[in-house]
């Protein structure tokens, strides 16, 4: 299983757990295609182009909340109906 699959695995695990970190974020959502940038020093942008999504995530701690993760779950899972 390569290292994509496993982050994949665990982002889409229910319940939403609670020690993703936003490195993984960065990862999955490049993985998809978005683009990530920094929006000051306490918060980071996932944008995914082609949909005009832009996803602000407030960076405080190691770790991303749960509320964020549900967003992204919504896009990851939009982008690849997409191009299904």
């Amino acid at each position: 299983m390569s290292t994509i699959e496993k982050r994949l695995k665990k982002f889409y695990r229910k319940p939403i757990p609670n020690d993703i970190t936003f490195e993984e974020i960065e990862v999955i959502a490049k993985y998809y295609g978005c683009q990530v940038s920094t929006g000051g020093n306490h918060s980071k942008k996932i944008v995914h182009v082609p949909s005009g999504t832009v996803i602000p995530i407030p960076i405080h701690g190691k770790t991303v909340k749960e509320a964020y993760i549900k967003q992204l779950k919504d896009l990851f899972d939009l982008i690849k109906e997409d191009y299904q």
